[in-house]
């Protein structure tokens, strides 16, 4: 049985893929026009990063929210922090997108609170769980199928509710950020129109790969997890 499983999921994984038209040149793609040189060149002369999201926040009502900048230079995620009420932006200066993932993170910002704090606390757990339940299986704690069994749809469950409540909250962010980036740009004044079009343009061509890059990612780390536990109990 369990092995029938494991092909169901190898098989859903692969259909997912085709469904989404998931491909690594698509991969690729989105790094080079991430860096692009010209585009770069252009979101430049844009105010700093801080000073964004600010105006950004202003344009969305919501200016209560912290805003700090990551000292790792390194870190290329920019987060907002729901318990603490935070946009971390990280070392994004170099890349024409930052308009578009400041404006990202403001809208998680004022998103449903209750939404992103459940997301938060649940996505902990489901990892936290995961983890455990491996280690019962590989360690031999838990040896009634049954129990092993139930361990497995818990982990199913809450993979599905993993991937609902956090696509939906990202994908909202991600379709709504184009519009807000595009505004802020607009309403700044610095650049021409012609400038604007070509960056939101590449912001359109990002966002036809990226989004669903993303929901299959999304989708293939809940996945995994139940194809790797259930692995373990095949073994």
């Amino acid at each position: 049985m369990m092995g029938l499983i494991i092909i169901v999921l190898i098989i859903t994984l692969v259909i997912l893929a085709i469904g989404l038209d998931i491909r690594i040149k698509d991969i690729k793609r989105i790094k080079e026009i991430g860096y692009d040189k010209e585009l770069n060149n252009i979101t430049n002369k844009l105010p700093d990063n801080v000073s964004i999201c600010k105006e950004i926040l202003k344009m969305l009502n919501n200016e209560s929210v912290i805003i700090e900048e990551q000292e790792d230079k390194k870190d290329k995620t920019s987060l907002y922090l729901v318990m603490s009420n935070k946009i971390l932006i990280a070392n994004i200066k170099d890349t024409f997108t930052r308009v578009q993932t400041i404006a990202h993170e403001c809208i998680h910002s004022i998103q449903n609170k209750n939404m992103l704090i459940f997301n938060f606390v649940f996505s902990n757990l489901y990892i936290i769980y995961f983890f455990i339940a491996c280690v019962l299986a590989i360690t031999g704690v838990i040896k009634n199928v049954n129990v092993l069994n139930m361990l497995f749809i818990i982990l199913m469950l809450g993979g599905a509710i993993f991937y609902i409540v956090r696509n939906f909250l990202e994908i909202d962010a991600m379709t709504r950020a184009r519009f807000i980036a595009k505004e802020y740009i607009e309403n700044n004044k610095i650049l021409s129109e012609n400038e604007i079009n070509q960056v939101i343009a590449k912001y359109d061509e990002l966002n036809s790969m990226g989004i669903k890059l993303y929901s299959y990612s999304l989708a293939a780390q809940s996945i995994l997890k139940v194809l790797i536990f259930a692995i373990i109990l095949l073994i």
